[in-house]
């Protein structure tokens, strides 16, 4: 990533000047915060800690925070509720506080070019940032700025620093639903920790919090960052969906974890299934299902594979298979009538079931049943569309026979006279 691109503020950009120089151009960024007395009472804060990191000799981080004066008010809006604004200005203070301390250590490892130690700092600070909604276009650019660092490691810790960074940064770009880029700095880390294999590197890089080794973690996120991208094409041609699943189930089958490969394996399977592939859809809901099996407590995903892999035997025209999986899953989520599992299987088996010809009137009536709980379980979980689908289609079936007396009566009123045209609406209630 070209450093152009990055919002590089004091830390990456050295200056000289004097205390004076700085009080100075704090004041003239006064006018940038508006009117409001509120937002104006936090310029002491900034003067104060701007002040302390100078004279201590940071001078870059002292520049640092008066470019916040500019980001503050260009990312968080302006508003009018003195509640709220008094809120900013209450956690103002520890946040800068906090901000003096750790910018203050990230440049004294800069001055003693432990750089691997300070951009452990400032990635610190990016990830303690995100944890506040209004904060988080700061956490970006300290990000960026720790990314940009990284250029001045050894050649030797830097592929493991880069990559810790670039990984952080991923699972940010995610949170922001990012997905695209943070695709790009995750193969990127891919990239990196294939060639760490080479000199023996690759196994000693783990994630501190959970002793993961990286390359692992690196593989999961790009599962859920690909499998996002493929839903986000559902309106795209079928092949970039694909494409974006085939990359995700790559990188889940390189993670060996048996919970991550049945999602990729069911969602695998969800996008052949609706590209018309269901021959090679039913491999994937099998594999799924017996992934899922292996990981344990993921009755929801072998139910919900069950119940796809039943609807590809339906179009595949082999109703054998089709009825043994059904009953598979009617065993399976009879302990658990009230689930979505539950509902699912209600409201696809008897939509199956209507695509065939015809039932007997009993049987019929079995199906609109059916249908009314699966639609009352829907709503119960708050899915209002899937419980409409399931009301609307049980309303269709309760409504055959009357709507095929009411084509008859029609077609005869026509060609008639108004005043059966006009019987057969009556009839109707419209």
């Amino acid at each position: 990533m070209s450093t152009e691109s990055l919002v590089r503020p004091g830390l990456t950009t050295p200056f000289t000047g004097n205390l004076a120089q700085i009080k100075i151009r704090l004041r003239k960024k006064v006018p940038k915060l508006t009117s409001d007395d509120v937002r104006r009472a936090r310029i002491p804060y900034y003067e104060a800690i701007t002040s302390e990191l100078y004279e201590a000799g940071f001078v870059n981080a002292a520049f640092l925070v008066l470019h916040l004066i500019e980001y503050e008010d260009l990312y968080i809006g302006r508003t009018s509720f003195p509640g709220t604004e008094s809120r900013r200005l209450r956690y103002n203070a520890p946040l800068l506080s906090y901000l003096r301390e750790a910018l203050a250590n990230a440049e004294d490892n800069k001055q003693r070019q432990s750089y691997d130690e300070e951009i452990y700092e400032l990635l610190s600070i990016a990830r303690k940032l995100e944890l506040d909604r209004e904060k988080r276009w700061l956490a970006r650019q300290f990000h960026l700025i720790a990314l940009d660092r990284c250029a001045d490691c050894n050649p030797t810790e830097r592929l493991k620093i880069e990559s810790f960074v670039r990984y952080y940064y991923a699972k940010f770009l995610i949170q922001q639903r990012n997905h695209l880029e943070a695709m790009k700095q995750l193969e990127r880390v891919d990239a990196d920790l294939k060639r760490a294999v080479n000199v023996g590197a690759e196994d000693w890089i783990t994630l501190d919090e959970d002793d993961e080794r990286l390359i692992v973690a690196v593989s999961g996120q790009l599962f859920l960052t690909n499998r996002q991208l493929a839903e986000d094409c559902k309106d795209s041609p079928s092949w970039i969906a694909l494409q974006y699943i085939r990359d995700a189930h790559n990188a889940a089958l390189k993670t060996q974890k048996f919970s991550i490969m049945a999602e990729s394996y069911a969602a695998y399977g969800d996008v052949l299934f609706a590209d018309a592939c269901y021959e090679e859809a039913v491999v994937m809901y099998k594999n799924a299902i017996e992934q899922a099996s292996l990981a344990g407590e993921m009755q929801d995903l072998i139910c919900s594979a069950a119940i796809a892999q039943a609807s590809c035997y339906h179009r595949l025209t082999r109703p054998v298979d089709c009825e043994a999986m059904f009953q598979r899953i009617e065993h399976m989520t009879r302990d658990r009538e009230h689930s979505l599992c539950r509902a699912g299987y209600y409201y696809t088996s008897a939509s199956l079931q209507l695509e065939n010809a015809p039932a007997d009137p009993a049987h019929m009536d079995q199906l609109v049943e059916q249908l009314r709980l699966a639609a009352n379980i829907f709503r119960s979980f708050a899915q209002e569309e899937k419980s409409i689908a399931a009301r609307c289609l049980g309303a269709l079936v309760r409504a055959e026979d009357d709507f095929g007396e009411y084509v008859t009566q029609l077609q005869a009123a026509i060609s008639t006279s108004d005043d059966e045209l006009y019987r057969v609406i009556d009839w109707v209630g419209l």
